[in-house]
C-alpha cells in the first residue's frame, strides 16, 4: 500500500478491498489510519495530493477511454486472427462478467483521492481554490463515466479509512448525477480561475465537461444549458481549429522510429485545439492504453468496413468526388508520371482523415496497404514494428475544440436550430479543407440530421472514445450496432445490454450489497 509522509501526517493514496488491490482481496493489515483533516496542513501538501488525483486519472484512463467508450460501437471489430477473448467479447457486447477488465476500483481510487483533497481543501484557510476546484471537477468526471457504464454503483464522499467502509450499497443513477456530477462541476466552475491548461482542469475543460453531463440528461432544458456551455467555451477564444492535414495529424502523432519509419519524429501532441489531455511522460511508470488499444501486436481490433464503405461514399476516393463536389477539389495530391517519364500532379481523392486514421494510411499514397476490414486505427502511430507497448506515454485527448463544436450542432438541431448546425458542421468541414455539406445531404428531419451529424463525428473523432456514448446519447446503438452484429453473425445487442455487467467479484465480494446489471 501506498503511503507518503507529509510532515508525520501518513497521507493514504490507497484505497481498500477491492477498490485497491488486484484481485480484490482485502489487506490492509500493519497500516494504521488518520482522519482526513490531519492529511495536509499547507497548499504545497494539498497540491502534491492533487497530483495523486490526476496520476489515478492516468491509470483509470490508461484504456478505458477506448474500452468503455470506442469498442462496443460500429466503429471497429476484431480482426479475422485476433485471438483475444476479452477483447472480442466488448465488440460483440457480449462480455463475461469474470472478465477483469470491467473492475471498476480504479475508478474508486481516484475518487477516493479527489475526496481526500476536496475535505481537506474545504477545511484549510488560504487555499488555493483552482486546486480545489480541480478536485471537484475529477471526482464529477469520474462519477458521471461510471454512472453511464455501470448504471448504479457505490457512492463515496469521504475517504475509506476502514474494512467497514468498502462495501456499500449501490446508489441510484439519478441521485449521483444530481447530487455529485452535476453539483460537483458547477462547483468546479465557480473555483476555477486559472488559465486554460492542456492537462489540468481550468474553465475551458470543465465548460466541455458540463456540456457532455447536460447533453446526456436529453431534456430541452439540458440541452439548452449545453448549448451555453459550449457557446461559453467558444467564447474565451482560447483555441482554434486547425487548418492543415498535418497540424491535425500532429495533434496525435506519437511515432518512435522503427526500422520501417526510422525518420519518425516521435511524440508530438500538440496543436491548438486540445483542450484537455490525460498526460503520461517518460517519469510515469503507468505507460498509456493507446497503443495497447489499437496497435498490439496481435491481430486484435481493426475499422469496421461500414465505417470504412461510409466514409468512402461520403467522400469518394475516384473520380466520382467530382460529380459530388465540382468546385472543390481534394486538398491532397499525388505525383505519377506519363507515358513520357514527366511528373503528373493529380489528385488523391478521398477524405485524408481516413487516411490519417489508417493503418500505414498517409498523405502521399491514401488508403495504405491494408485492405478494407483488417486496417487497424493507426491515428497515433503509422507502423507498429519494433513498438513495445510498455514504452507507450501517449497522451490520452479527453476534450478537443472539433469534438465541442460537433457537440454543439448536435444540441443546436435538438433544439430546432438546423441551419446553425450546419453552419458549425461545416465550420469544421472548412477548417479540414473538405467540401462544404449540402442542405439536402444534410436532411429534413430532426433524425436524418443527427444521423448525418454523428457520422460527421464518427470520421473526426474515431478511435477518440466519443462514439459509444454519441450513440447511447441518441437512441441509436442498436440501430447502428446490430446491422454490423449481423454482418459478422453475431446476436443482436438488446436494450437491456446497453449498461455494462458489474465485474462478478465485486459482486460476490460485497456479500448482497451488489446485484448483476440486467441483461448480464
Amino acid at each position: 500500500m501506498k503511503i507518503y509522509k507529509l510532515q508525520g501526517a501518513a497521507v493514504l493514496f490507497a484505497t481498500l478491498g477491492m477498490f485497491f488491490s488486484c484481485d480484490d482481496k482485502l489487506d490492509v493489515q500493519g497500516e494504521s489510519f488518520v482522519t482526513p483533516e490531519t492529511f495536509y496542513s499547507n497548499q504545497a501538501e494539498l497540491d502534491i495530493a492533487l497530483a495523486g488525483v490526476y496520476d489515478g486519472l492516468q491509470t483509470v484512463y490508461d484504456n478505458a477511454n477506448y474500452v468503455f467508450g470506442e469498442f462496443r460501437s460500429d466503429s471497429y471489430f476484431p480482426a479475422p486472427a485476433s485471438t483475444n477473448v476479452s477483447r472480442t467479447s466488448f465488440h460483440d457486447s457480449n462480455m463475461d462478467a469474470a472478465d477483469g477488465s470491467l473492475r471498476w476500483n480504479n475508478f474508486y481510487t481516484t475518487i477516493d483521492r479527489a475526496n481526500r483533497v476536496i475535505i481537506a481543501g474545504e477545511a484549510l484557510e488560504g487555499i488555493d481554490p483552482n486546486s480545489l476546484g480541480q478536485a471537484y471537477a475529477i471526482r464529477s468526471k469520474v462519477y458521471f463515466d461510471l454512472i453511464r457504464i455501470w448504471n448504479n454503483v457505490p457512492l463515496f464522499l469521504v475517504p475509506i479509512t476502514s474494512p467497514s467502509d468498502a462495501y456499500r450499497p449501490v446508489t441510484s443513477y439519478s441521485e449521483i448525477m444530481n447530487t455529485v456530477v452535476i453539483p460537483d462541476m458547477l462547483k468546479a466552475e465557480s473555483l476555477i480561475s486559472a488559465s486554460p491548461s492542456p492537462f489540468r482542469f481550468s474553465l475551458p475543460s470543465v465548460l466541455a465537461h458540463q456540456a457532455e453531463v447536460y447533453m446526456w440528461q436529453k431534456t430541452q432544458a439540458d440541452n439548452i444549458l449545453a448549448e451555453s456551455a459550449i457557446e461559453r467555451l467558444l467564447g474565451l477564444n482560447s483555441y482554434s481549429l486547425t487548418t492543415s492535414p498535418q497540424a491535425w495529424q500532429d495533434m496525435f502523432y506519437n511515432q518512435p522510429p522503427t526500422n520501417t519509419l526510422p525518420d519518425a519524429l516521435g511524440k508530438i501532441q500538440t496543436g491548438p485545439e486540445l483542450i484537455f489531455s490525460i498526460r503520461y511522460d517518460d517519469a510515469d511508470t503507468t505507460p498509456s492504453g493507446l497503443w495497447s488499444s489499437w496497435v498490439a501486436g496481435s491481430s486484435i481490433t481493426v475499422i469496421s468496413p461500414l465505417v470504412e464503405e461510409k466514409w468512402i461514399e461520403r467522400f469518394p476516393q475516384d473520380e466520382t468526388w467530382n460529380d459530388l463536389y465540382p468546385t472543390t477539389p481534394p486538398v491532397l495530391s499525388i505525383t505519377t508520371v506519363d507515358q513520357n517519364g514527366a511528373p503528373v500532379e493529380e489528385p488523391l481523392y478521398g477524405d485524408w482523415r481516413q487516411f490519417a486514421s489508417r493503418e500505414r494510411g498517409d498523405f502521399e499514397t491514401g488508403m495504405g496497404p491494408a485492405v478494407i476490414g483488417e486496417a487497424r486505427l493507426h491515428k497515433w502511430t503509422k507502423n507498429r514494428d519494433g513498438m513495445v507497448v510498455n514504452l507507450d506515454r501517449s497522451d490520452v485527448v479527453m476534450y478537443r475544440l472539433a469534438d465541442m463544436i460537433l457537440l454543439l450542432a448536435e444540441a443546436k438541431i435538438k433544439l430546432n436550430k438546423p441551419e446553425e448546425a450546419l453552419t458549425l458542421i461545416n465550420q469544421i468541414r472548412s477548417a479540414r479543407k473538405l467540401p462544404l455539406a449540402t442542405d439536402v445531404a444534410f436532411g429534413t428531419t430532426v433524425d436524418e440530421q443527427i444521423n448525418y451529424l454523428l457520422d460527421e463525428r464518427q470520421f473526426e473523432l474515431l478511435g477518440e472514445g466519443k462514439r459509444w456514448w454519441d450513440l447511447i446519447r441518441n437512441d441509436k446503438a442498436l440501430e447502428f450496432v446490430n446491422p454490423l452484429l449481423a454482418s459478422r453473425g453475431q446476436n443482436p445487442l438488446t436494450a437491456d445490454r446497453l449498461f455494462y455487467p458489474i465485474f462478478q467479484n465485486h459482486i460476490i465480494e460485497s456479500l448482497g450489497a451488489y446485484q448483476q446489471n440486467p441483461g448480464w
